[in-house]
């Protein structure tokens, strides 16, 4: 209640002066022109490490994919959700309080790094029966390479949201990439040495411990490690309910996945997995535009500007959305050729979960973690993750006895649709109602493209001639260029210099797109 106090107080003083140098970014810029460099990062990585999956499922058979998949289940979920929300509070204490940035880094560090050694060890001495009780013997073999991951995983975690959270986002950018690649190249490397499920999971362990090392040399020569017992309650406060957020909320994103897992057999949850893949464009432009959100939301409520948070969230949500609405379309037309192509042929069965999951994708242009995050919405968003999981197990459950995979992935992509729904909602209240917190009419002459533009890929796919990489090409193309014939016509597409990062800072005008 403290942090949502101060947050009211933020919205009706006057104008503060900006903060010093590597605190926050001065000016508001377009959220895109921020969120580029980012952006690039996530664009180089997606390049970079597309290659890992299909290079794994060509080395290894099915039942060791599906066993990499899920020990990559397991870490990742452990890192996520262990931090206790420790790690995005820097986004929201750095930059309104920048003298004080290092005890909450140094807390951020310390906290993980101890989780990390804890979860790794517990692992190590209880992950081989949990894992035989789930009849996934190779992964049970595999434990100690898996609980090493874990610890250093959360060791390293903080690496790139410490200078993300002081507005230096291009050195964010460039700490994030050098870490997915290093462990891109790990897990290929050992993959095609080895051939087998022990060197791509010793490769990715290397990758890791590098990025571990890393984080601890920066935090130490840069800040120090700084604790005082004061800010660790403010900061604990306002990090535990998110934390028991991510708590509910990643079990449950990933829960289809889990039940799956323990309901097939390696080979089959391959399939399964193959079936969730995502394009890395979806996480590539989502993750930055959610931070610069909450970092830009977290400099308006400072300098006093009320109207300035909604037209944030509306520039936001038109931007993911002129690419993310398309792009389901797309994918539904060329997702049969596109998985056989980069999975090969024994994995045909995941295009109808492929297909169900994309519908997931528009939903992604709705950036409400930052908006939830900037106004320090924890007790609502811990409801809300009860709410979500409530509705997830039934839904996947009984979708999976009724129509098998393609139900439990049914069941998971409607209990995400109501549970945005409600965070939604929510916004609304927090920054001024429904009416204006959608760009209403982008939205639906976005819809309305897409509509039009998929016939025109489809068309093009069917005819089109020559070796099946050309054949995408040729889809991708036809359906853009539909896509934005058709957004023109209605006087709805953006301007090309809207998306182009400048040097300086740049304040603009309301969002050409916030209709």
């Amino acid at each position: 209640m403290r942090h949502l106090a101060d947050a009211a107080r933020c919205r009706t003083r006057p104008r503060c002066p900006p903060s010093a140098p590597g605190g926050t970014l001065n000016g508001q810029a377009s959220i895109l022109r921020r969120a580029g460099p980012l952006m690039i990062a996530r664009f180089a990585i997606a390049v970079v490490t597309f290659s890992t999956p299909l290079v794994l499922a060509r080395v290894l058979v099915p039942a060791s994919y599906g066993t990499f998949k899920l020990a990559w289940l397991w870490c990742t979920t452990l890192g996520v959700v262990l931090p206790m929300g420790l790690t995005p509070s820097l986004i929201y204490f750095v930059p309104r309080e920048p003298e004080r940035r290092r005890y909450f880094i140094a807390h951020a560090l310390l906290v993980t790094t101890s989780l990390g050694v804890c979860a790794g060890t517990l692992l190590y001495l209880f992950g081989p029966r949990i894992a035989l009780r789930m009849d996934k013997p190779e992964l049970a073999a595999q434990m100690g390479w898996v609980a090493l991951f874990t610890a250093l995983f959360l060791s390293g975690s903080t690496m790139d949201c410490i200078p993300m959270s002081q507005g230096r986002i291009k050195l964010a950018a460039v700490l994030r990439f050098g870490y997915e690649v290093t462990q891109a190249i790990g897990i290929v490397t050992g993959a095609l040495i080895t051939r087998s499920l022990s060197g791509a999971l010793a490769g990715i362990v290397a990758g890791t411990g590098f990025r571990a090392v890393a984080c601890w040399v920066m935090v130490l020569r840069e800040h120090g490690l700084h604790v005082s017992r004061e800010h660790l309650k403010r900061q604990l406060a306002y990090a535990l309910p998110f934390g028991l957020a991510f708590a509910i909320i990643i079990p449950q994103q990933q829960f289809h996945q889990y039940f799956v897992a323990a309901s097939v057999t390696a080979a089959m949850f391959a399939i399964y997995a193959v079936g969730c893949f995502n394009l890395p464009i979806v996480d590539m432009l989502y993750t930055p535009v959610s931070e610069i959100l909450q970092l830009g939301i977290a400099e308006h409520d400072r300098d006093g500007i009320r109207e300035g948070p909604a037209r944030l969230f509306r520039e936001a949500v038109a931007r993911l959305a002129f690419v993310f609405i398309p792009m389901m379309a797309l994918l539904y037309v060329c997702g049969p050729t596109l998985l056989i192509f980069l999975f090969t042929e024994r994995y045909r069965d995941s295009v109808p979960i492929f297909r169900l999951a994309i519908l997931a994708i528009p939903l992604a242009a709705l950036p409400l973690d930052g908006v939830m995050r900037a106004r320090a919405q924890n007790r609502f968003v811990l409801a809300v993750s009860v709410v979500k999981l409530a509705l997830t197990v039934p839904l996947v459950v009984a979708g999976f006895h009724l129509y098998g995979l393609r139900g439990a992935m049914g069941g998971w992509v409607a209990a995400e649709a109501v549970t945005r729904g409600i965070l939604l909602l929510r916004a609304g209240q927090l920054l001024g109602g429904m009416r204006h917190l959608l760009p209403w009419r982008t939205l639906a002459m976005q819809a309305l493209a897409a509509a039009v533009a998929a016939p025109v890929g489809a068309v093009a796919l069917r005819f089109a001639q020559g070796p099946v990489l050309l054949r995408l090409v040729l889809c991708g193309a036809a359906t853009g260029l539909a896509y934005l014939a058709a957004l023109r016509a209605t006087g709805e597409l953006p301007p090309l210099r809207e998306w182009i990062p400048r040097k300086g800072s740049v304040v603009p005008g309301p969002s050409t797109l916030a209709a």
